[in-house]
């Protein structure tokens, strides 16, 4: 009996666990918010704290800006009672700054995880470590209000990116997470791709042919996709991808040469842009 007993704790420890990571279900409505936090983001990060939020982020409310000088890193987070859910949310790339992180794709050691033996692109990690500790502040105070809220990180291009590393590092500071990205590069090598994978709930979509989740390369550079890629077509219909991180019936079906940067702009019928989440 006592034997049984210790089995069913050990069971629903692991269940609960934050180190242990599900695979997440498609959910259009769940990834239209995330959307439509990220298109956000690019507006003037003057305005985060002041702005209406609108459409299915209708009472959006946002508590702290996300800003590095340095390397221009920005995003804000909140909370949206409607959906009782924390949100860290990145801007993609604006600016010459950015650019620099984004070309800077180096492979450095993943530090967060030394367990991973993995690395990952400099430039991006770098620039997440800017601000990681402050998120995780506000993310701790958040959760202290409002407890039974749940975490979620998302992003568009560059920000993209930063959502995935920062999922991470939210996980190792004990706040289990979900992570739904838009357009995203790949960001680590394949060790890194296998370790995130098992580790945060993940939707990464793609539109048809952006450019951007193509980048860095594979070949030469080994960079790999964490999963589950959901694959956007150019008719809008959307198909989840195999386990592999790197199906070639999605994203992956289209080499390099036949990508574009205007597939990149639009999401689910969405403009990535201040504008088209502004009344």
């Amino acid at each position: 009996m006592m034997i049984c007993f210790l089995y069913l704790v050990i069971a629903i420890f692991a269940f609960f666990s934050p180190e242990t990571s599900a695979a997440m279900t498609w959910n259009y409505n769940q990834a239209n918010i995330s959307l439509w936090v990220s298109a956000a983001a690019y507006c003037d990060r003057s305005t985060y704290l002041s702005r209406t939020f609108i459409g299915p982020t209708l009472g959006f409310v946002a508590t702290k800006v996300i800003f590095d000088n340095l390397s221009d890193t920005t995003g804000y987070m909140g909370y949206l009672p409607s959906d009782k859910s924390i949100y860290i949310a990145y801007r993609g790339t604006q600016d010459v700054a950015n650019w620099i992180s984004d070309l800077d794709a180096i492979k450095t050691p993943y530090l967060s995880y030394p367990e991973c033996n993995c690395s990952v692109h400099k430039g991006f990690y770098q620039a997440e470590q800017k601000v990681i500790s402050g998120i995780v502040a506000e993310v701790t105070r958040l959760r202290g209000l409002y407890p039974t809220y749940s975490v979620k990180v998302t992003g568009h291009s560059l920000g993209a990116a930063l959502a995935q590393l920062t999922s991470m590092d939210l996980l190792k500071a004990g706040y289990a997470n979900t992570v739904i990205n838009f357009g995203q590069p790949r960001t680590g090598d394949q060790a890194y791709a296998k370790f995130a994978t098992a580790k945060i709930p993940t939707i990464r979509v793609v539109h048809n042919k952006d450019q951007v989740p193509h980048l860095p390369v594979t070949t030469g550079m080994e960079y790999y996709h964490v999963c589950t890629e959901e694959f956007e077509s150019a008719n809008g219909d959307f198909k989840t991808c195999n386990s592999s991180c790197e199906d070639i019936t999605c994203g992956d079906q289209y080499p390099l040469a036949q990508t574009n940067w205007d597939d990149h702009a639009i999401y689910m019928g969405l403009v990535l842009g201040c504008e088209a989440v502004t009344k």
